[in-house]
């Protein structure tokens, strides 16, 4: 069930998007180094992909990926909510501006509810502030999931390579485990 507020401004849109990364050991290979590396992060990361329902819950999380993979990559595994039931035909998804995969989205028969871009040297009209704001008190909530998820010991430290054959299984279940935890919205 959707909260109150969020169903009154964002009807159809049933999952909210965001990506994270993991530190990683550095690798000893030169190839496995450069893959894993994360300019945003400035050291060796993997990256996956979450989704939560409007009341925090997840119902979506990918496998991970090196850090060198673009966002725009990592999003296309948004085919897999779809593919999965997570998201309808006509459903939406909403993300961060930093996500630029209107086309991607729009293939599936989706919706995609982005805070607008400021033009260059323009300001951004009243219009799209309150646009902006309406979708950030709403994708706090992701946020918020993804500290629930790294606050599990194994995963806020930086992870060991001896477990790396394992880090899909400990993402997996550290993710949905957060579940198990009251949503944060109670409407």
């Amino acid at each position: 069930m959707m909260p109150e507020g969020y169903r009154k401004e964002f009807p159809y849109t049933l999952v909210i998007i965001d990506g994270t990364e993991i530190k990683n050991q550095r690798p000893s290979s030169m190839t496995r180094q450069s893959q894993c590396y994360s300019d945003y992060k400035s050291c060796n990361t993997v990256k996956g992909l979450v989704a939560i329902e409007p009341r925090g819950g997840v119902v979506f999380a990918s496998m991970l990926f090196t850090g060198s993979i673009s966002d725009s990559d990592l999003t296309e595994k948004v085919e897999n909510l779809k593919a999965e039931g997570k998201v309808l035909e006509g459903g939406g998804i909403m993300v961060d501006k930093g996500f630029r995969i209107q086309e991607q989205i729009e293939k599936l028969g989706l919706k995609l509810n982005i805070p607008p871009l400021a033009r260059s040297g323009a300001q951004m009209s009243s219009a799209d502030i309150r646009l902006t704001e309406k979708i950030a008190r709403h994708r706090v909530h992701v946020e918020r999931a993804i500290a629930r998820i790294k606050s599990y010991n194994i995963l806020s430290h930086r992870f060991d390579l001896s477990l790396f054959s394992l880090i899909d299984q400990i993402w997996f279940v550290s993710c949905f485990a957060t579940n198990f935890i009251n949503f944060f919205i109670k409407e």
